[in-house]
């Protein structure tokens, strides 16, 4: 791909088949280096963790922690004069104790422990993690702050620890006695870190891919929220065209002062005189703000163009209906199509509720070994697929954070990132080869995201009034 950078412009040139150039001119509000998406990290801890017989027990955990907030700890331990040795797998979910804090978020067990060796049933005992809010040039991390343990009374007391550090992909592949000791060799994970192969020189693919992305980033209340979108969604497509070879890249960025109906037409308009073939990728994302008036009758939401002016007349303004970008689209049968809409779907008049954050490590965390064939299954099927999806269902608010952008977004791109890059790869292939069952199984586990996610939110006047948020999901094999 050729770049060309003008102050706020950005000319990008392709050389189709037959060696005709087509130059597409996408004005960009704000210029921003790709970022690393959000990853996995890996957490070692040491912990002495008080008996009720005044034994101390030294507990060493190896957790997990994936984008989405969710977090696997295994968590080892000898006790007795024979040192017997004990090994347990915990699963925990990013959570708040407190809504008025914000400093804080704990990873607390979800579900009841599981002994993968003999079962400790007087001295195991259920750990949680607190992470603390630190700041730096980057923007916003979390870090380890303490760990508590539950004792027989149900209550949490905080317990020393003596060793917490912060590994890499890297430190886990260079150090198989240290995983080996939390992970059998038949374990997923284990597997996932050292069965990387180098992979050979991959031939440039024929298929192109276009990216078209519309984020509503000049917005007062959710612009900061589109801003990380826009970063996020460019950042993850990119690195995957580089992984799979994909040359051939046309993106269209419309955002800041160039976000109006008149350029999210041409940009859909240039499309269709492109002509993408059956071998193609279309992606049409959006974040912003959305809504539905009386009498609509798709399932979907309006893109609203609504202005300052707009607002101050009290007037819907210009807005498009995402349901009839994705009609343009899909008529022009590429073999991947992908229309997403992170937006409100209710009343224009609501206003916007603005969500927490979710636990991320300094420096985003660690991509794995990429898996190819998982890439190819989703991205190159044998058979085309065409999807549309809402960020929510009609009537309901879609919440979002300006740090880590729109929940739907940020555990859609989670889930893509976790099944190409991590060791959940694998679950692909459990459910057959289609390339339409495999993408339901990860927009399912993002609306599953979301929801738990929207309901630690308030949307009404009280505390037990929770936020409902779930995606609208319409996949076609064509």
């Amino acid at each position: 791909m050729e770049t060309k950078k003008f102050q706020n412009k950005l000319i990008f040139k392709f050389i189709s088949s037959s060696q005709k150039t087509i130059r597409l001119l996408c004005l960009i509000a704000f210029c921003f280096v790709w970022s690393s998406a959000k990853s996995q990290s890996y957490y070692y801890f040491q912990n002495e963790i008080p008996t009720k017989n005044s034994v101390i027990l030294n507990y060493k955990t190896l957790l997990v922690v994936q984008p989405d907030g969710n977090a696997t700890a295994r968590i080892q331990y000898n006790e007795g004069p024979d040192h017997k040795l004990f090994l347990y797998q915990v699963s925990l979910s990013d959570s708040v104790i407190n809504q008025t804090d914000t400093l804080h978020r704990f990873l607390i067990p979800n579900g009841a422990s599981q002994p993968l060796l003999d079962k400790d049933t007087a001295n195991f005992f259920a750990l949680r993690f607190i992470f603390e809010k630190k700041y730096d040039s980057s923007g916003y991390y979390y870090e380890p702050f303490f760990v508590e343990v539950k004792n027989n009374k149900n209550e949490w007391n905080p317990v020393k620890t003596t060793l917490s550090q912060l590994k890499t992909y890297e430190d886990l592949r260079n150090d198989e006695p240290f995983v080996s000791s939390f992970y059998f060799q038949s374990d997923e994970f284990y597997q996932y870190i050292f069965s990387e192969k180098t992979r050979g020189v991959v031939s440039p693919r024929k298929e192109k891919m276009f990216l078209i992305i519309v984020a509503n980033t000049n917005d007062e209340t959710v612009g900061k929220s589109a801003k990380s979108d826009l970063q996020n969604v460019s950042s993850l497509f990119n690195k995957l065209a580089e992984n799979v070879s994909i040359k051939t890249i046309i993106p269209i960025y419309i955002s800041g002062n160039d976000f109006n109906k008149a350029s999210v037409n041409a940009a859909i308009a240039q499309l269709e005189q492109a002509k993408p073939t059956s071998d193609d990728i279309v992606i049409f994302y959006y974040s912003g703000h959305g809504f539905r008036l009386p009498g609509d009758k798709s399932l979907y939401p309006n893109i609203s163009f609504r202005n300052v002016k707009n607002r101050k007349d009290n007037v819907v303004g210009d807005y498009l209906p995402l349901e009839d970008v994705y009609k343009r689209i899909s008529a022009l049968k590429p073999n991947v199509c992908l229309v997403l809409g992170d937006c409100c779907n209710a009343n224009i008049y609501q206003n916007p509720v603005i969500g927490s954050d979710l636990i991320q490590p300094k420096g985003g965390g660690f991509l794995g070994a990429f898996n190819p064939k998982a890439a190819e299954k989703l991205f190159f099927p044998n058979a085309p697929v065409s999807m549309i999806i809402g960020s929510v269902e009609e009537d309901h608010l879609s919440l979002g954070n300006p740090q880590i952008g729109g929940y739907f977004t940020h555990f859609f791109t989670a889930e893509l990132e976790k099944n190409l890059w991590g060791f959940y790869s694998n679950n692909l292939f459990s459910i057959g080869n289609q390339s339409n069952a495999m993408w339901l199984q990860i927009l399912i586990a993002a609306r599953k995201n979301t929801y738990w996610k929207s309901k630690s939110i308030q949307c009404g006047k009280t505390p037990n009034d929770r936020c409902i948020q779930q995606a609208v999901i319409n996949i076609k094999s064509q």
